[in-house]
């Protein structure tokens, strides 16, 4: 459901008396049918197409996953860096859109704020921008994904790669001495 806002005046109390009209018309359908689908639907259409990208934002940060479905592909760079702030950032879904981002700042704050599933790395793994399969080439990563970056087309990413795995055995080896050094 798409809604023309050209027809609307600049004065933000139209707005504001348009969106509740439109609300209060879901509303009506939600009375009417039994599934709460559709009113939850035209709800979403109705705030996710909203001229104003901060209130979309604003939704995109605390809204339902159905609703941020809908929002993750939206085309303002501030509801999509919202998308990530969203708890629920964590379904894989969500997360492989959001990896596919064309904007490589929404794809640096998913791997800082939110545990990535493995559909997710795998997806960052063939990206385009060596600055990201970087990033993920981290000693917190598991062995298969710096394995897979050691052999990288980046020169950079395959010496970060190692680096890590060499990081992730030291401290395997001082965690294995340790623990037998003090065994009672």
């Amino acid at each position: 459901m798409a809604y023309d806002y050209t027809t609307l005046t600049s004065d933000p109390d139209g707005y504001l008396n348009w969106v509740l009209s439109q609300l209060g018309a879901a509303l009506s359908v939600r009375t009417e049918t039994v599934s709460e689908a559709d009113w939850i639907q035209d709800v979403t259409a109705i705030v996710a197409t909203f001229p104003d990208p901060m209130i979309r934002a604003r939704l995109a940060s605390t809204c339902t996953l159905r609703q941020l479905r809908h929002l993750v592909g939206d085309p303002h760079l501030a509801v999509r860096l919202a998308c990530v702030d969203n708890p629920f950032a964590i379904d894989r879904d969500i997360q492989i859109a959001l990896c596919n981002d064309t904007d490589t700042d929404v794809i640096h704050a998913l791997i800082k704020h939110v545990p990535l599933c493995v559909e997710a790395y795998d997806t960052l793994l063939t990206h385009p921008s060596a600055a990201i399969r970087a990033r993920i080439a981290s000693p917190r990563r598991r062995r298969r994904i710096l394995d897979r970056l050691t052999h990288d087309v980046d020169p950079a990413v395959r010496q970060r790669a190692e680096d890590a795995r060499r990081h992730q055995d030291r401290v395997h080896q001082h965690n294995t001495t340790t623990a037998t050094a003090y065994r009672p």
